[in-house]
């Protein structure tokens, strides 16, 4: 019997964007199911039908049937113990102050008896490796140990069917592995049923029993992951997302079932032999010109007296037209350091400096800090909405737009002000791959009209595809700085998927 049955399901929101149009498919029991697509093709929206309690407001027909009874919009404990959620920010669905306290929030909630409570907090603890944070603040978490605690809390409900809203868009290469390895125990180890939404696709893909693209609220593609190199049409934009062992089968004129992850893709002969009658790549020297628009000499910087500084030491030079990337896990000091250098918080030692007049610009991780206006008009001109792709959407409120389109006008409104210096925190979280291709594409524009950019990202592809000069940020200091090309190909963890293919054989 079906686990989940969604038949005829369309969903319009208030303002008559239409989300999904006549989407029908059934999830079995312990299936591990990935929905992916272009940004704004309806993901969410299904998630979150599937949940009662998150029901988006708008006008519905068709329906989402659990066990073959169909769900409503009110949560009942039934459906609160069996369908679990985990949203895109922790942040959003962490409501107490401390790890044991949020172990124990879902059971309270339910009306759980108290010694169940504690038996299962503690057994959560123990299983997803939060025993040595047991007493900690939540505050004082990492982004990933913030996720993974809101999946333990999830996983303290027993539940039958676990559903995923982008988990990993804010996490590093190493703790977005380590959440998921943690939700492929839950499917493996208790037959969980998992259904996902992702644009990162080179993780999950490999352990998908199937995987469903939406485009523009209607299913492409319901296959395994195998044949999503074959069923995608050509040219479609989500080629861009499919795993690197996919796109080189797929450039190698491979047809049927196609390698998906690292280790497939190396052990095609099709793939090898692609890949070694490929020209061999010369390494381009980057040499900066001109004086540094921006100068930090062995900064220490923290957030109060009684916390140890975050930055320790941190120096790196930025220069007209250049675009520097800095990744590093979460934690190790990329935020603050752009804090530092945007004003909002002051060093405590080492010399931070700007030459004179230069005007610096920061899109913070959360781009609604920006807006200050009712409608989206009032927040940039006109000619920049439209660079943009934003001038359809100028009698919304900001707050209204998707997280991409938020991302868009923040930016819009921050280069229509002409800065020097742009500063950009994890500005691609939630983009799917064709919209980073684009957005990669911009910022070379940028840097090529003289404009300086620090980024500072998780997305290793990104910064292999845009960045002039890369920065490895670890324990608060700037280990390594190199170009791309030698940055990645000498990385093991923090590289890119092509380069963990092709090493050894190109």
């Amino acid at each position: 019997m079906e686990q989940i049955t969604i038949q005829g399901l369309s969903f319009k929101y208030p303002d008559g964007t239409s989300a999904l149009q006549d989407v029908s498919f059934s999830v079995n029991p312990g299936e591990f199911v990935t929905l992916c697509g272009l940004s704004g093709c309806g993901k969410s929206t299904l998630l979150r039908l599937m949940k009662p309690g998150l029901f988006p407001r708008g006008e519905l027909s068709g329906s989402v049937l659990f066990s073959g009874e169909s769900l409503i919009a009110e949560p009942d404990r039934d459906s609160a113990q069996k369908i679990g959620f985990v949203m895109q920010s922790p942040e959003a669905q962490t409501v107490t102050d401390k790890v044991w306290h949020e172990l124990a929030f879902s059971c309270e909630s339910v009306g759980l008896p108290q010694a169940e409570i504690r038996r299962r907090v503690g057994e959560m603890a123990g299983y997803f490796g939060l025993s040595e944070l047991f007493e900690r603040e939540t505050d004082t978490l990492s982004g990933g140990q913030k996720q993974l605690l809101c999946l333990a809390s999830a996983a303290a409900l027993h539940p039958e069917v676990l559903l995923l809203d982008e988990p990993t868009s804010q996490l590093d290469p190493i703790a977005a592995q380590g959440f998921i390895d943690a939700v492929r125990r839950l499917n493996r180890d208790f037959g969980v049923t998992v259904i996902t939404a992702e644009h990162r696709l080179e993780e999950l893909l490999p352990i998908s029993d199937r995987v469903i693209v939406l485009d523009g609220g209607k299913i492409i593609a319901d296959c395994s992951p195998t044949l999503l190199a074959e069923r995608l049409p050509a040219g479609h934009p989500m080629e861009r997302a499919l795993t690197a062992a996919q796109r080189v089968f797929r450039a190698a004129g491979g047809s049927g079932d196609s390698p998906v992850s690292v280790r497939e893709g190396r052990s095609s002969a099709l793939c090898r032999e692609y890949l070694r009658s490929l020209p061999a790549e010369e390494a381009e020297q980057y040499s900066p010109s001109g004086e540094p628009v921006v100068t930090v000499k062995e900064l220490y910087a923290g957030w109060g007296r009684t916390s140890p500084d975050v930055l320790r030491g941190a120096s790196m030079k930025l220069y007209p037209g250049e675009v520097y990337a800095l990744i590093g896990g979460n934690g190790s000091g990329k935020s603050t350091l752009l804090k530092v250098l945007c004003g909002m918080l002051k060093p405590s030692a080492g010399k931070f400096r700007a030459i004179k007049g230069a005007a610096i610009a920061y899109l913070p991780q959360e781009p609604c800090m920006l807006f200050t206006h009712d409608f989206v008009r009032e927040e940039a001109p006109a000619e920049y909405l439209e660079k943009f792709g934003l001038s359809g959407h100028s009698e919304k409120n900001p707050l209204d737009l998707s997280g991409g389109e938020r991302q868009r006008l923040a930016l819009a409104k921050l280069l229509s002000q002409k800065p020097d210096v742009l500063l950009l925190d994890e500005p691609t979280k939630g983009m799917d791959a064709a919209a980073k291709h684009s957005f990669s594409e911009m910022l070379r524009g940028l840097a090529g009209a003289g404009l300086c950019v620090l980024l500072v990202t998780h997305d290793t592809e990104l910064a292999a595809g845009c960045a002039d000069m890369c920065g490895m940020l670890f324990n608060g200091e700037i280990l390594n700085e190199a170009p791309p090309a030698e940055m990645f190909s000498g990385n093991y963890f923090y590289t890119t998927p092509m380069a963990r293919l092709k090493r050894g054989i190109i």
